[in-house]
């Protein structure tokens, strides 16, 4: 294995949590390289005066009687400094958390140059499905023992080191005399990393500079009629859990050249990669996804770089990213493309997309609620009243809805806009202040009138209305200051506002409509010919986001079709007989909270690991495309335990899962900001709010699961409510209705108008 010949020092900690001081190192490792070879290495336990939560125990495998007799780090502080020396390049997986927590220690590297590789194996490794240490190192075979252990991690990170650096070693020489004059803009430990590559033999662009194509399902070659309603009628399809069925959709609407059909879906990426799309159908990319080439020159004009723009600006060059999913964008590379490379509204690259518009546009809800709310939007002119709007998953429009007629300030985005101007610096900073003295330790809280008229907040907004006249800053970071003063005003009282800072630190400003089912009425049912995909027997349970006095239709033409869904109702079954004696193959387990999920991974991951089994748990094992990654790379047998909510949003290939088991009912959580404050619109929210939306959830996570099962699909629920609660044997009923066999003859018997308006209740 070559390495470069830099002095450089691999490094890495385990902690007792991710807050420097307040958490604190419990192990230190590092190996230190000259011309390509070690010559020392330093591993060493750590005494702390706070407890070892019982997570990182099972992580590290560090109990708190391996720390007794061992010196608490400032007496480790010489050697550790001796060790590492004075010229030398730190060099870590992620390793600016280590820095951190290092300085919280009272050893501060803060200075130093660094290079992180995670980011560099971004830029080199395309084809990976994560940057984790763990998932790289199983993949590339690196020597990763012990797992989680200072000394494991930092052999593992220098291998990865030696992995990069022999993909770049490939470069040619145009190409690696363009990546030093890019990291010769950026940090010191980048500059000197390039500086010592040498110029390459090769005379072409190596093959792994290339995105991996993604798999997609077979083609369709069933056709179904395809019926266009009348301007104020609602059609409505109910759905199967056929993963084809919208690709059916799609083929019919692409042989009408007669009207152009817009076809709204969820999740924009994920459908895109997975539906098969002819010539007849244009992807219509929402501008945050977009390259905007003139903020790209931009960028690239710069004087200097941060580490994170530098390798962001060498993957614009290498990869030629039209849409984020073009390039292997990694860590906060995110902010940096969020802040300064997006297109807007109004950018040429955006509206072009509007012209010379083929049989089918497909796009995502959000932006076609954008469309139809905004006159001035350059949609308008393609999108008029002769066009036919198809809404799949609809069952999610309102929460779709709630951001598009919603405001949005990320925290993060702006520091990373912020980086080199003053004014936004000085903005994020106090807002910062507020939001952390506002929330009082509080995950979510809703602003009151107290908030937004107290002085701090009148400097804010005083702040807020220079920097939206400031025409230097990029346009994606306007609107961000619009969606803060939109939360900060006092007009923001009428709506839902609230501020929140997530599991990741990241902070954030929502401000909500009370109601989006007249919006949308006005704005949507009321001006364009509406075919909806719902879930069967709910067409008129989405009273959130169909207005009570709208006109529906049931679509009998379009056969819902389908291979069953083997699904029980054991009683005596139970979540964590499961997790800890899984099935063979690949089981995906849904828990009711995060709390139910630490306690799997706090009592079983030991045990599992031990008899050869990989237990992935959501928020102790990354984040969601880690997860995938290592659940896709895992041998059999495997258990990944997530929540329902994050299981709606996966994109595992087609045969991947052979067990589904839904171990809690997936009710929304009565403490939600836009929830709990929904519900108090009806007489009996229970019946009224929260239970259409659990069955629309349910029939949502079936359907997933469809389209990443194995041939023979099964399903379990085993939460026992459902035996001993009323409901229970509805949401059974439901369940099973959804899991049968359809057949090309299937049809709904009834239009919705002939349902009763208590159906719900006399479901439950």
């Amino acid at each position: 294995m070559q390495l470069p010949k830099n002095p450089f020092v691999v490094l890495d900690t385990e902690t007792t949590g991710f807050v420097p001081k307040v958490n604190r190192v419990i192990e230190y490792a590092h190996m230190v390289f000259r011309d390509g070879e070690q010559v020392d290495e330093y591993d060493e336990l750590v005494s702390v005066p706070v407890d070892i939560p019982d997570v990182v125990q099972i992580i590290t495998r560090i109990r708190p009687d391996a720390l007794t007799g061992k010196k608490p780090f400032e007496e480790h502080q010489s050697a550790i400094e001796k060790g590492i020396g004075d010229d030398t390049i730190i060099v870590g997986q992620n390793i600016m958390f280590d820095i951190r927590m290092l300085k919280g220690e009272g050893l501060d590297l803060s200075d130093r140059p660094w290079i992180d590789t995670s980011m560099l194996a971004s830029l080199v490794f395309p084809e990976l499905e994560s940057y984790s240490l763990g998932y790289v190192s199983r993949v590339l075979e690196l020597n990763h023992a012990p797992v989680h252990r200072a000394l494991g991690d930092v052999r593992a990170t220098m291998e990865l080191l030696g992995k990069c650096w022999e993909r770049l070693l490939e470069l040619p020489q145009d190409m690696v005399m363009d990546i030093k004059a890019t990291m010769n803009k950026s940090s010191e430990g980048y500059t000197k990393l390039f500086d010592a590559l040498p110029t390459g033999n090769a005379t072409s662009r190596p093959a792994w500079i290339q995105m991996p194509t993604p798999k997609k399902f077979p083609g369709m070659t069933r056709t179904v009629p395809l019926h266009k309603p009348a301007v104020g009628i609602v059609d409505m399809i109910e759905e199967s859990l056929d993963p084809m069925m919208l690709q059916s959709i799609i083929d019919a609407a692409a042989k009408d050249t007669s009207t152009v059909h817009w076809v709204a879906v969820k999740n924009l990426t994920t459908m895109a990669k997975r539906l098969q799309l002819s010539d007849e159908v244009r992807v219509l990319q929402p501008p945050f996804l977009l390259l905007d080439a003139e903020a790209a020159d931009t960028l690239r004009a710069k004087k200097s770089y941060s580490a994170d723009e530098a390798t962001l600006v060498t993957k614009l060059d290498w990869y030629e990213p039209k849409v984020f999913e073009d390039a292997p964008i990694h860590g906060e590379e995110r902010s940096v493309w969020n802040g300064k490379l997006t297109c807007t509204e109004t950018s040429k690259t955006y509206t072009d997309q509007f012209t010379n518009l083929p049989s089918v546009i497909l796009l995502d809800h959000r932006q076609l609620l954008a469309f139809v709310a905004d006159p001035e939007h350059a949609a308008h002119g393609a999108l008029n009243s002769d066009a036919h709007i198809i809404i799949d998953d609809a069952s999610m429009l309102e929460d779709t809805a709630n951001k598009a007629y919603g405001h949005y300030c990320s925290l993060n985005d702006l520091r990373a806009a912020a980086s080199d101007h003053e004014g936004l610096t000085k903005f994020t900073d106090l807002l910062q202040i507020w939001l952390e003295k506002t929330r009082n330790e509080q995950d979510v809280r809703f602003l009151a009138h107290s908030d937004l008229t107290a002085p701090d907040a009148d400097a804010l907004r005083s702040l807020l209305s220079g920097l939206l006249e400031d025409t230097t800053l990029p346009p994606q970071t306007h609107k961000h200051l619009e969606a803060a003063m939109r939360s900060i005003e006092e007009e923001a009282l009428t709506r839902i506002t609230w501020i929140e800072t997530r599991q990741d630190g990241n902070q954030y400003m929502h401000s909500v409509p009370e109601s989006v089912a007249e919006l949308m009425k006005e704005d949507l049912y009321d001006k364009y010919p509406v075919t909806m995909l719902v879930p069967p027997k709910n067409a008129q349970l989405l009273q959130e986001a169909v207005h009570r006095s709208a006109k529906i239709a049931l679509n009998t033409a379009v056969q819902r079709v389908q291979d069953p869904i083997e699904i029980s109702f054991p009683e005596e079954m139970r979540g964590s007989t499961i997790v800890s004696d899984p099935p063979d193959g690949k089981t995906i387990v849904l828990a009711g909270s995060r709390r139910v999920i630490e306690e799997y991974f706090v009592k079983y991951t030991e045990d599992l690991e031990a008899r050869g089994i990989t237990l992935i748990c959501q928020s102790f094992s990354g984040g969601v495309n880690r997860m995938q990654a290592e659940f896709l790379a895992a041998a059999e047998p495997a258990v990944w335990v997530l929540t329902p909510w994050t299981f709606e949003g996966i994109s595992l290939p087609p045969g991947t899962v052979d067990h589904l088991i839904i171990d809690a009912l997936p009710f929304d959580n009565p403490s939600q900001p836009v929830f709990s404050k929904r519900a108090e619109h009806f007489d009996n929210a229970f019946i009224g709010y929260s239970m259409p939306r659990l069955l629309q959830r349910l029939f949502r996570l079936l359907r997933t699961y469809r389209r990443i099962a194995k041939g023979s699909a099964h399903v379990t629920v085993i939460d026992n409510r459902i035996k001993e609660k009323r409901y229970g044997k509805g949401v059974q009923n439901f369940m099973e209705m959804c899991c049968e066999k359809l057949s090309e003859d299937t049809a709904v018997k009834k239009p919705a108008s002939d349902f009763p308006e208590n159906w719900q209740m006399n479901l439950f």
